[in-house]
């Protein structure tokens, strides 16, 4: 049985050419398990064959939410080949399994509409990503297996058919790196600094999920609009930015020697005091700096710097910006999206001139087991123009991004399709419960429960997310979160909050120093002590300029015009500077000395909820001409 599939229109990184595809309809199985169908196509019986004998065809027989990547008996017989192997028996055994894992996502269905251009955000049980690309040739997965049909919908998911067995690397990102000669150049002074030694971890062993499964009061199984989980691992991540000995060649960098003479080019200016320093392993040395600088705890493919985070509840006409920390002490690294040019991941952007850095798209995304390389096509450094770009505008971080553990263990980003695809809004919300010590940046106390809500489309909230936090019954909230690095300067620091009545009352402290008097996060813009008006509603005031004013002189703004809720009903309006439930408390004006970490605590003073959705952090330079942006 076959059925059409509806018409959609959907964001560029869904863009996909399926003229290559040869079932252009999804078939439906729906009286077939996965596993079945399988064993009883002949076309498969290679694949099925692996499958028994990994004993995981049971679980492609059972109960439960998968997609499957099927090879071809020809692709299956290539890979043997390949391998230098004439079947399966030739394998040992427990590479068998890793191979079958490595085909099957458990969990969820993700339909050839879902695919993303980049990794998809659901990992194999192999504990792999799998990446989506395009081309005139077709759709392929992992950059070499070519989908031949897309689509097959069975009881218990979904599956495509591949023309090559999936192969992804089991190298660390080091050992990755080392075996791309191109890259020898960096690799070299990645090793020399000692740096290589940051990028190794791979997951926590002494968390168990089992310890917090009492966390969770609303399962999915509830039916409810939301459900909770607690994280069922704890994994690490890294991404490195590598310029290939090309690029580096073109700048007069040939060797180490050469390398090291044009870091200190760039690091000696912006830190004079630590020009004198030869040994390459400190972290204040320029050649130290200088790979550090490319060096970020996060896993990110190519969809995680930016795209996954632009929802339905972004305004598709405002540029977009995110601020990723790297592991050179105190440096940001600005990434930006361009709608009128319709360019995605531009790196530290500098207005005065127009240079940037953008990846290299004609390089695929290099995999590793905790992490991701991707080549540049410029060389990166935080040179005095980066830092006075960055000192010279306002920094909106949207709150998951201070966290690597949302990014390294698939939360943050995770709701996109949920949050930009009609068809699956009525998905039910998810609740991620942070055991305590779970993110490093976030001390609490123990009556403190902390959530991550990747996105729903019935939340007013900038890119779709929040974290929210509540107390146990009859306790408050305590916590204190550890923010990224604020280059040096005076700045203006705002919390952006969206409003309810089950808030409560809480006081915030910048740097332990209370931010005013407590703020009660359950009123309404609409208060007399806060006075928003809507603007288009006061005819002597038409774009709500004045009221503006008034609502600075108070400590509070409208929100940002930039994003909106996707279904109006909790909250509406075009855009949150339209909604009288989203604002900014300006917490106060801060001047920082040198660059560096601040923290923010919050303790609560009533019972209730809290919920952080992003901070700003503006130099006093640019209020007056600051957008509503």
């Amino acid at each position: 049985m076959a059925i059409a599939v509806a018409a959609m229109m959907l964001p560029a990184f869904y863009a996909c050419n399926s003229d290559k595809i040869a079932n252009e309809n999804l078939y439906t199985f729906t009286d077939q398990m996965i596993g079945q169908y399988l064993n009883d196509s002949s076309n498969f019986s290679e694949f099925s064959r692996l499958l028994d004998t990994t004993k995981v065809i049971g679980l492609l027989k059972s109960y439960g939410t998968y997609t499957c990547f099927a090879p071809t008996n020809q692709a299956m017989h290539d890979f043997y080949k390949l391998r230098g192997k004439k079947s399966l028996a030739d394998f040992p055994s427990d590479s068998l399994k890793i191979i079958a894992y490595d085909h099957i996502i458990n969990g969820t269905a993700i339909s050839y509409a879902q695919f993303v251009n980049g990794r998809l955000p659901s990992l194999s049980m192999s504990d792999r990503y799998i990446s989506i690309s395009y081309s005139g040739a077709g759709t392929f997965v992992d950059n070499t297996a070519m989908i031949v049909t897309k689509d097959i919908e069975l009881h218990n998911g979904v599956m495509h058919v591949i023309n090559q067995v999936l192969n992804p690397t089991h190298d660390g990102i080091v050992e990755a790196l080392s075996k791309m000669p191109k890259y020898s150049l960096f690799y070299n002074a990645l090793i020399e600094t000692k740096l290589a030694d940051s990028l190794l971890l791979i997951r926590d062993d002494s968390y168990h999920s089992a310890d917090f499964e009492h966390l969770v009061k609303v399962p999915l199984e509830q039916n409810s609009w939301y459900y909770e989980i607690v994280p069922p691992a704890r994994k690490y991540g890294y991404t490195i930015l590598v310029e290939k000995n090309e690029t580096m060649n073109s700048n007069g960098i040939t060797d180490m020697q050469s390398l090291k003479r044009y870091a200190a080019q760039i690091y000696d200016e912006v830190y004079p005091e630590d020009a004198g320093i030869t040994d390459v392993t400190d972290r204040r040395n320029s050649l130290n700096r200088f790979v550090a600088y490319h060096l970020i705890n996060k896993q990110l493919s190519r969809n995680r710097f930016i795209d996954l985070y632009d929802t339905q509840h972004m305004l598709k006409t405002q540029d977009m910006y995110e601020y990723i920390e790297t592991m050179c002490p105190n440096t940001l690294i600005e990434v930006k999206k361009d709608r009128l040019l319709n360019k995605t991941n531009i790196f530290n952007y500098i207005r005065e001139t127009g240079q940037s850095i953008t990846l290299n798209l004609d390089t695929i995304e290099n995999d590793a087991t905790n992490g991701v390389f991707h080549e540049i096509d410029g060389m990166l450094v935080y040179s005095k123009a980066v830092e006075n770009e960055l000192s010279t505008k306002r920094l909106r971080f949207d709150a998951a991004s201070f966290f690597p553990e949302l990014t390294n263990n698939d939360f943050r980003g995770s709701r996109l399709a949920q949050n930009t695809v009609p068809d699956l809004y009525n998905s039910p919300s998810l609740n991620v419960l942070l055991p305590r010590g779970y993110i490093d940046r976030i001390q609490s106390s123990e009556q403190t429960v902390v959530g991550y809500l990747p996105g729903y489309h019935k939340f007013q909230d900038y890119e779709g997310d929040e974290i929210f936090l509540s107390a146990a019954s009859g306790s408050l909230y305590d916590f204190t979160i550890t923010l990224p690095p604020i280059p040096a300067g005076t700045y203006e620091v705002r919390f952006g909050y969206l409003t309810n009545g089950k808030r409560g009352v809480a006081q915030l402290y910048f740097d332990g120093i209370p931010a005013g008097v407590p703020l009660n996060l359950n009123n309404s813009a609409t208060v007399a002590s806060i006075g928003y008006e809507k603007p288009g509603t006061v005819a002597s005031d038409p774009n709500g300029y004045e009221n503006d004013k008034m609502m600075r002189n108070r400590g509070y703004m409208k929100g940002p015009a930039c994003y909106r809720v996707v279904t109006p009903g909790w909250s509406d309006g075009d855009n949150a500077r339209y909604s009288p439930v989203i604002l900014r408390k300006i917490l106060g004006t801060y001047v920082f000395k040198e660059a560096g970490h601040h923290t923010l605590t919050v303790k609560g003073l009533s019972g209730g909820e809290f919920m952080l959705d992003y901070l700003e952090f503006v130099p006093t330079s640019v209020l007056e001409s600051e957008d509503i942006y």
